[in-house]
């Protein structure tokens, strides 16, 4: 991946760090600090997921999931996260 397709996709993921600084989110949020600082970015994307798939996570807004949708897309992670989260987690 060329370096500005990376910055660009460090630049999305990072807007969706805010997800994680609720209560209940501190572990989530130094796993996905740390998958960034490595450009583990499919990593990092997951710890949002992961996050939000857990059940005492609140609801997230369609912007948050349509963001998520995108850098599936973009990484070419073909899993079932986007779907599961369209499904249990839409506010």
């Amino acid at each position: 991946m060329e370096e500005n397709a990376m910055k660009e996709l460090q630049s999305q993921l990072q807007a969706l760090r805010s997800v994680l600084l609720i209560e209940g989110g501190r572990s989530f949020l130094d796993l996905f600090d740390e998958f960034m600082e490595h450009r583990e970015f499919g990593l990092a994307l997951h710890a949002v997921c992961d996050f939000i798939l857990d059940p005492d996570s609140p609801r997230v807004s369609k912007p948050i999931l349509d963001q998520i949708q995108l850098l599936h897309a973009a990484m070419r992670i073909d899993d079932n996260c986007v779907e599961e989260l369209q499904t249990r987690k839409l506010a």
